[in-house]
């Protein structure tokens, strides 16, 4: 290495030492003390909250507000101290196992057909803040008319008219073209920036290209569902927003407040009919602590109905297989939905792409350290977003998103779907007949309105033995129509006079799984997608919400669990459908109603109690 390579990498890395430091620094003294993270936990708490991610984090905030109410967060992970998470492209594409779960389905049989093992890699996090640690950052609220579904479906209060002030309630935006519409609120914790800046030339050909096929600007997070969605993201000047940075860190001295980290629940204590603590494991050790007014399963849509059925309450004939006892028996991981993703690599003429050596450049950390921009500040390398009706069917509903990234899977480990071997190899963007490992673009082609479903269930009664998780994907003929007619779209766009720009370039090597069918038929297409689409990790449904008189459903309207007092889920396990193409936001509204529920209850319980004395 010369003298002066040798003396930037010094500088470097002493301006991250002191960065880190700093940023540790300010995590564990941001607050008038650390009495939220103390040495021991007491025997017994009010709320007991399990799991400290999306929506956990949320509750644990929402719930401690009142200092006579005693709360424990249990998080399985540790904390968000690591400097890269607040970094939105290294946390978002170089994300470190220790921060998220290893979870994989089952064998799919009509899907990922070029995956390991037919198995897909489920993106959940492992830390505070859960998912909304390690996502992509990306805010999408998701359809008012997917809310009005809900409501038809049964889940009386919980139509878009209802769940819209609680989106208010969370949103700081700071989006300015939208920022004054009614649809938005500047006075929440969570704040929503434009991330569209980090990529100005390809963001502006993307806005022409769906401009030209009649897709126009819109707030993807108001009114109109359809059209061209810049890319608004959980950002506050360049820093990542996380649940836990928004509500947790700014409430770490509340004494009534305490969170346990590296703390794993194993299941719910269940006497006589009523929740009454957790039994959880610590270093190793097995610990259980009391809840006197409930227990909050937020765990998220793998582990919430995993813990229950480890605890007893789950369908009766599955839990007697596997000699639990029985406290409860419900349709618990009976009905699962996800959506899928097909990645569909393309090539550029410039330099435009974002790898690891041009975003860690010394150049690239300085102007991110110094002035907030640059590659580091991209969320994932995501350009923009267009939300498309495929079907021509005149709904003004999108059915379909596509989203532009500036970068390619093989050059992050988080884009790393699994594929095998030899299909890593054959997906590679080609330029001028040759395979180019460095250049390139990716779209991912989101199909919104899924049909196939399938199972959670628990393979054994070890807590740590993880779950089969068999959404079915693609097993509904639909669900593939509508990736196919999104393919479709993707081709519409590689041949706008915008995209002519950078000479981008759609794979036209025939894939050689596919090669039997003609190249680009829709039974070529179909192909492609059995063979290389990948889940969504937007899973749900494992804990079911609905009325009482619904038995397809695990919780009610006010999401306690049917059967068992002072139980309840809050997280995306408890949405009957899937409402947006990214959950973060309307589960962080989902922990923002719950919260006002719960403490509703408490008061009129109150009431109750002095009008009887």
């Amino acid at each position: 290495m010369k003298t002066g390579e040798v003396g930037r990498s010094l500088v470097w890395w002493l301006g991250l030492g002191l960065f880190s430091a700093l940023l540790t620094f300010l995590y564990i003294n941001g607050s008038k003390s650390l009495a939220a993270l103390p040495d021991k936990i007491n025997t017994t708490y009010d709320f007991v909250i399990v799991g400290g991610g999306t929506s956990g984090s949320v509750l644990a905030n929402r719930l401690s507000e009142s200092p006579d109410v005693t709360v424990l967060l249990l998080e399985a992970g540790g904390l968000d101290s690591d400097p890269d998470i607040q970094i939105p492209l290294l946390s978002s594409l170089e994300r470190k196992l220790e921060h998220t779960w290893k979870f994989t389905t089952t064998p799919q049989e009509h899907a990922f057909k070029s995956l390991d093992g037919k198995r897909g890699r489920l993106n959940t996090g492992r830390v505070l803040g859960g998912r909304s640690t390690v996502s992509s950052m990306v805010y999408l609220r998701g359809s008012s008319k997917n809310y009005n579904l809900w409501e038809r479906l049964g889940a009386a209060g919980w139509g878009f008219r209802d769940v819209v002030p609680y989106f208010h309630k969370l949103e700081n935006f700071r989006i300015e073209e939208f920022q004054t519409s009614a649809y938005h609120s500047t006075k929440g914790p969570v704040m929503v920036s434009d991330g569209s800046q980090t990529h100005p030339l390809l963001h502006d050909i993307y806005q022409k290209a769906s401009a030209t096929l009649g897709h126009k600007s819109t707030d993807c997070n108001g009114k109109d569902y359809v059209g061209f969605c810049s890319n608004p993201i959980m950002s506050d000047r360049s820093r990542r927003v996380s649940t836990s940075s928004a509500y947790l860190l700014p409430v770490l001295d509340r004494k009534n407040l305490h969170i346990a980290p590296y703390s794993h629940v194993t299941k719910v204590l269940i006497s006589s009919g009523k929740a009454v603590g957790v039994e959880y494991l610590q270093n190793g050790r097995r610990e259980v602590v009391g809840a006197s007014k409930e227990v909050i399963l937020s765990a998220g849509p793998i582990h919430s109905p995993h813990i229950l059925m480890l605890s007893g309450v789950g369908p009766r004939n599955h839990l007697q297989d596997h000699k639990i006892q029985v406290h409860a028996d419900l349709p618990v991981g009976s009905f699962i939905q996800d959506h899928m993703i097909l990645p569909i690599r393309g090539s550029i003429n410039e330099t435009l792409t974002l790898t690891y050596p041009r975003s860690t450049s010394v150049l690239a950390k300085l102007r991110y350290n110094l002035l907030g921009g640059g590659p580091l500040s991209s969320n994932g390398a995501i350009v923009g977003h267009s939300l498309v009706e495929t079907k021509l069917n005149k709904s003004n509903e999108a059915d379909t998103m596509i989203s532009f990234l500036a970068t390619i899977p093989e050059l992050w480990s988080a884009m790393d779907y699994g594929y095998d071997g030899n299909t890593k190899k054959e997906l590679l963007p080609v330029r001028n007949g040759r395979p180019n490992s460095t250049e390139g673009v990716t779209f991912l082609v989101q199909p919104l309105n899924i049909k196939s479903s399938g199972t959670l269930r628990i393979r054994s009664t070890n807590p740590f033995d993880p779950p089969d998780v068999d959404p079915r994907y693609l097993e509904h003929a639909d669900d593939v129509t509508n990736v196919i007619q999104g393919v479709k779209y993707y081709f519409k766009l590689m041949k706008t006079r915008a995209f002519a720009r950078v000479q981008a370039r759609p794979p036209f090597l025939p894939f050689s799984k596919c090669s039997n069918h003609k190249l680009n038929s829709d039974s070529y297409l179909e192909c492609l997608v059995r063979h290389l689409a990948v889940p969504g990790s937007n899973l749900i449904g494992g804990c079911k919400m609905g009325s009482m008189k619904d038995n397809s459903s695990v919780v009610d309207l006010k999401l306690r669990v049917k059967g068992v007092e002072r139980l309840r889920v809050v997280d995306s396990s408890v949405m009957p459908t899937l409402v947006s193409p990214d959950l973060i936001a309307p589960s962080i509204m989902l922990a923002e109603k719950a919260a006002d529920i719960i403490k509703s209850g408490q008061v009129s319980k109150k009431k109750i109690t002095k009008k009887t004395r």
